[in-house]
């Protein structure tokens, strides 16, 4: 009798992608761990080398929140920012620095962290740089979601079910579909998010499967100069998913926020480095003018918006610039290295 991994090879050999149920079969077997690692790998590299299909993404995505540790919060309205990554652009951590100045404006935010993987620093290695102990307790935890709006979530803890198959693709040296499932894969199961793609392909590829996986709200955007996180340069486009209505499309600029303007192609976002990252979260921290707050202010802004914070992304970016202290931000951090280490 045929096993599963070669009926799904031969199928996908044949030119045909896999559908929502076979996928969500063939993530059973990975996951369990008692598959072929030749036979695994060629279906990793077939799915990658076509392009993967909606159906396939979501089906090995729903299979993971099943089996997947899950972060469980006593609030039901948190969200978050993330990014699929893949832009190489190594800029800062836009998205940790824009969620812990939402968790200062009272926005209850989960921010799933990681250490570096494709970039030379993660969200994960700035906050362990800054004294946040990455090995807290449950408790602690929500300790610092009850205080500080703010809860990190790594998904390496969460996603340990995942280890065997991603160990697959690591040998591959190449990013698989299993790279693109932490966004739609939350621990702690956000019903709000915004998440960034390098590119329309990705972003529609992630926006079709978090309408089958199931979504409060979601933005899901990409920049048009290759960034996968809305910056003031250029166009921005943005996938808005919403339960039970027709999702539509943004395109949206600095103008949209109240900022003086876009700034021109080639700009550089530094960041890449511990040593640029946390100069760059210094300089935010010191409210600097510039394209980095400028970013900054984008995202907290859709940030806000996305949760129902505000009417405009006008009025966002201008509570951030009344709102937000010199000093604010590193304080947030310590007071959460405070509770972690307590």
């Amino acid at each position: 009798m045929e096993n599963i991994e070669s009926k799904y090879l031969r199928k996908l050999i044949e030119h045909f992608s896999l559908t929502l149920e076979e996928s969500e079969a063939l993530m059973q077997h990975f996951l369990s761990g008692d598959f072929n690692p030749r036979l695994a790998a060629s279906i990793l590299s077939i799915i990658s080398f076509k392009g993967e299909h909606v159906e396939e993404l979501a089906g090995f995505a729903k299979t993971l929140i099943e089996q997947m540790k899950k972060f469980n919060s006593p609030y039901d309205d948190l969200m978050d920012i993330v990014g699929i990554g893949g832009d190489n652009k190594k800029a800062f951590n836009i998205s940790t620095i824009s969620c812990l100045i939402l968790s200062i404006l009272k926005v209850r935010v989960a921010k799933q962290i990681r250490h570096s993987v494709s970039s030379q620093c993660g969200s994960a290695d700035v906050l362990q740089a800054l004294g946040v102990n990455l090995n807290a307790t449950y408790e602690q935890k929500k300790q610092c979601l009850d205080q500080e709006h703010f809860v990190f979530v790594n998904t390496q803890d969460y996603h340990t079910v995942l280890e065997p198959i991603k160990n697959i693709e690591k040998e591959l040296g190449f990013s698989t579909i299993l790279s693109m499932l932490s966004p739609l894969c939350h621990p702690a199961r956000v019903k709000r998010v915004i998440i960034g793609a390098p590119d329309r392909i990705r972003a529609a590829l992630i926006a079709k499967s978090l309408e089958i996986t199931g979504i409060d709200k979601a933005y899901v955007l990409w920049n048009e100069a290759g960034y996968d996180e809305i910056v003031p340069i250029g166009i921005t486009r943005v996938f808005v998913i919403e339960n039970g209505k027709e999702h539509r499309e943004l395109s949206l600029t600095a103008n949209d926020f109240a900022l003086a303007g876009n700034y021109k192609p080639g700009t550089p976002i530094n960041g890449g480095t511990l040593e640029l990252n946390l100069q760059m979260l210094e300089e935010i921290n010191s409210c600097t003018p510039g394209i980095a707050f400028d970013t900054i202010a984008m995202n907290v802004s859709l940030g806000l918006r996305l949760v129902g914070a505000t009417k405009s992304l006008k009025e966002g970016s201008e509570i951030l610039k009344r709102s937000l202290k010199k000093g604010e931000l590193k304080q947030k951090i310590e007071n959460i290295a405070k509770i972690t280490l307590s």
